[in-house]
Order: structure tokens, then C-alpha cells, then sequence
């Protein structure tokens, strides 16, 4: 820890995500998941990609997994997730 990996990710997630039609940059992954849970990364990651405020109500991960791999198929997107366990 505190060697600038998230920095340094950020700084590359703002230069390449330009080329791609959808894109998110998912902070904390692990904190998040113990504490609010893998839907609600979901719901994030689907609002990033579809540029809307998390307005998005999964409640179940296969749902959220199925309606991602639905969205994302075809598609070029770059997704960074940061501090995965």
C-alpha cells in the first residue's frame, strides 16, 4: 500500500478512456464489497456506463452480471477496478 498504484491508474484510465465507447473507473473495490456489497459496484459500473446517475436498483449479482454481459457484448470498453482482493 501507498505506492501510487491508484494514482498511477487514474492517470492512465484519463488519457486511454477517450477511445472507448464505454468506460469506468471503479475505486475500492474491496472496501466497497464488504461494506455495501457487490450490487452496489454493480449498479455504479452501470451507471458509469450508461452515463446516468445510479439510478440502477439490482438487487441480485446474477442479475447485475447478466444485465452487464448484455450492455457490454460488442462493445469496446475499458473498465478499471481498483483494489481488488
Amino acid at each position: 500500500g501507498g505506492m501510487g498504484k491508484t494514482t498511477i491508474a487514474k492517470v492512465i484510465y484519463n488519457k486511454l478512456s477517450c477511445k472507448f465507447e464505454y468506460m469506468s473507473f471503479l475505486e475500492n473495490i474491496r472496501g466497497i464489497s464488504n461494506t455495501k456489497g457487490l450490487t452496489h459496484l454493480q449498479n455504479q459500473l452501470l451507471g458509469d456506463i450508461r452515463k446516468e446517475e445510479r439510478s440502477q436498483n439490482i438487487n441480485i449479482v446474477d442479475q447485475g452480471a447478466s444485465m452487464i454481459e448484455t450492455i457490454l457484448s460488442s462493445k469496446r470498453v475499458f473498465i478499471v477496478l481498483d483494489d481488488v482482493w
